[in-house]
């Protein structure tokens, strides 16, 4: 069996408002990955805050273990970047990369992507969804890892608004 293309999509503050969960907010290909890919209806965080939570889920670790108690912003950092699965998957002969957002590391260097994806004026935080598409069409002559970060649901305004009523607001 050929080692299988993994495409690991994150966005901030979206929860599960989205189509595939049942909520109305349309997102036509996320319903589709959802059809044909793996959904996960019975899913947990590692912690509350986004930077300890992807850290344990790139680490396989804790958040208490790895290092990363707080936000990658304030501060906290992973004590072994080395472990996250970025050098795993390079190890095991993938090619990995990063289009848009992160929230793990201070460095981008030290998270193990092979190549961060950026525009031709250097902003690796363009969006998201062009880098990936341009990635996606690419010939690859082994296998990937895509991470793909959207962060423009992380705060109100251009066009979001407030979850779902009835819903957590956390």
């Amino acid at each position: 069996m050929n080692p299988m293309n993994i495409i690991y999509i994150h966005s901030h503050d979206t929860g599960r408002y989205i189509q595939p969960y049942g909520h109305a907010i349309p997102t036509p290909h996320i319903q589709r990955l959802a059809e044909e890919g793996v959904l996960f209806r019975q899913a947990y965080c590692a912690n509350p805050t986004c930077s300890p939570s992807r850290g344990a889920l790139l680490t396989g670790q804790w958040a208490h273990s790895c290092g990363m108690f707080g936000l990658v912003n304030r501060g906290w950092s992973i004590h072994h970047p080395e472990r996250l699965i970025m050098h795993t998957l390079q190890q095991a002969g993938y090619d990995t990369a990063l289009a848009g957002f992160q929230h793990v590391v201070k460095d981008l260097d030290e998270a193990g992507w092979s190549r961060i994806l950026r525009e031709e004026d250097g902003d690796h935080q363009a969006p998201a969804e062009k880098m990936a598409v341009s990635f996606l069409s690419e010939k690859h002559d082994k296998p990937f890892f895509l991470d793909i970060g959207f962060g423009e649901t992380h705060r109100m305004g251009n066009g979001f608004s407030p979850p779902p009523a009835g819903e957590p607001t956390t």
